[in-house]
């Protein structure tokens, strides 16, 4: 049994209701709530731990904290007083603060927003979500006499349920709030720590030269002293040879430049002569290369956009500069695609992606959506990950070209056939990327 299913094993539905009434919301709105929270905290602490002192910051926790899966049993009863529950709610809020800083406003608006919830509603619930989930790592650190790094390693086993289960709506959100872009796209793992296994300080502490500290010989201090000496005089010989040449040497060039000051006023009338010679003779005139754009008819698309000839800036173009037009068109991306099963794109789909880059850079107000679909996954990768990672690699490399990333949110849908689908129709599974118009 993975993490996730451990802590939805927990969350019974008597867990839920109990935990609705405490904060005094729905039951509905609660659970909706509680879900996505488990995917938020999961997924910040793999974030925490792509780093050294994050993996050895969350271990710290769990053993310092004793989470070791006592609150679990508990649970129920724990929840039935209100000053327990509030300490749990406390003691998650300041994990959050120390493992994920700065994320809990930012949590608590999305939690809030996304459930429908009060932000302070959503806020109690990240402390609770936060220490339930400590105490389920704790007691798997406990059972499995797990290490940091094998703690980090069995966090990032979930990163293709993460993938494959979180709910489409909240995915883009979770991405830019707790910042899973590495994470989701497959490039983030854990970071190992560098653990020195030496019991003594020892073989740890730098190795420095020896020092002697024997006298030093009376008769060699005696000729070294000499040799300084010796060496002295050569020097100051030297320099005093090298001082006369130089007087002479000055002297010598001194007078040539008096000569030379002669000579250059003389060339420079010369030269002056010539140029004003040369600009009183008439030159061939210029033949200017004849325009074959005088008489273009005008166009209301923008110059950036017109000059590129690609088939997406002319679906896009008068869409976009249109502000009557409603938002929400969806646009193939046909001429983007990947290797078979794989995250590599094809040699044609740069073109467009550069063409895209243009079009965001034109308009500045444009946001937009990538949806992503496969039907090619390879091995233990499902279609929805595939399809979410390559998405996510299409809007890396726009940010990179200078897109701000949050005009580009990127969803995955797998097949494009639901899974809860039940009907006994057929339908075809896809490969493909759209673009959506979120805001023009």
């Amino acid at each position: 049994m993975n993490l996730f299913a451990n802590i939805t094993h927990v969350l019974s539905s008597d867990i839920l209701a109990r935990i609705a009434v405490y904060i005094d919301e729905s039951p509905e709105k609660t659970e909706k709530a509680v879900q996505a929270l488990v995917y938020t905290v999961m997924g910040g602490f793999m974030r925490r731990t792509t780093n050294e002192i994050g993996v050895n910051q969350l271990f710290n926790h769990i053993q310092k904290g004793r989470y070791d899966g006592t609150l679990i049993e508990n649970l129920p009863v724990v929840l039935q007083d209100p000053a327990q529950t509030n300490t749990i709610i406390t003691q998650g809020n300041n994990v959050v603060s120390h493992l994920l800083p700065a994320m809990k406003s930012s949590i608590g608006s999305m939690i809030s927003i996304y459930a429908g919830i009060r932000n302070s509603s959503a806020i109690s619930l990240l402390g609770l979500i936060t220490t339930l989930v400590l105490h389920i790592l704790g007691k798997q650190v406990k059972d499995q006499k797990l290490n940091a790094d094998a703690l980090a390693a069995s966090l990032f086993a979930e990163r293709d349920t993460l993938v494959n289960e979180v709910p489409e709506d909240l995915m883009p959100q979770l991405v830019e709030k707790v910042g899973l872009q590495q994470i989701i796209m497959g490039l983030a793992a854990p970071a190992r720590r560098t653990v020195v296994e030496s019991p003594g300080r020892s073989t740890t502490a730098a190795i420095r030269p020896s020092v002697t500290y024997e006298p030093a010989d009376e008769t060699d201090g005696s000729n070294e002293t000499l040799t300084k000496w010796g060496v002295g005089a050569l020097i100051a010989v030297a320099i005093g040879i090298g001082g006369y040449f130089l007087y002479q040497n000055t002297q010598k060039y001194s007078s040539m430049g008096d000569e030379a000051k002669v000579t250059t006023v003389e060339n420079d009338t010369i030269q002056a002569d010539t140029v004003t010679r040369s600009l009183a003779v008439p030159t061939e005139p210029v033949v200017q290369p004849k325009s074959t754009s005088v008489t273009a008819p005008a166009s209301t698309v923008p110059a950036a956009t017109a000059a590129s000839s690609g088939n997406l800036s002319q679906q896009m173009a008068p869409y976009v500069g249109n502000a009557a037009l409603p938002k929400g068109r969806v646009f193939p991306l046909a001429g983007i695609t990947f290797q078979p099963g794989s995250l590599s794109l094809t040699p044609t789909s740069q073109p467009v992606i550069s063409e895209l880059v243009t079009l965001l850079k034109t308009y500045p107000q444009l946001q937009i959506q990538l949806i992503g679909y496969a039907n090619d996954a390879k091995g233990s990768l499902t279609n929805k990950s595939l399809s979410f990672k390559r998405v996510n690699q299409i809007k890396q490399q726009l940010v990179n070209s200078g897109i701000n990333y949050l005009r580009v949110d990127a969803i995955g849908r797998g097949t494009g056939v639901s899974r809860l689908d039940t009907s006994a129709a057929p339908r075809p599974t896809l490969s493909k990327i759209d673009l959506k118009v979120v805001t023009k």
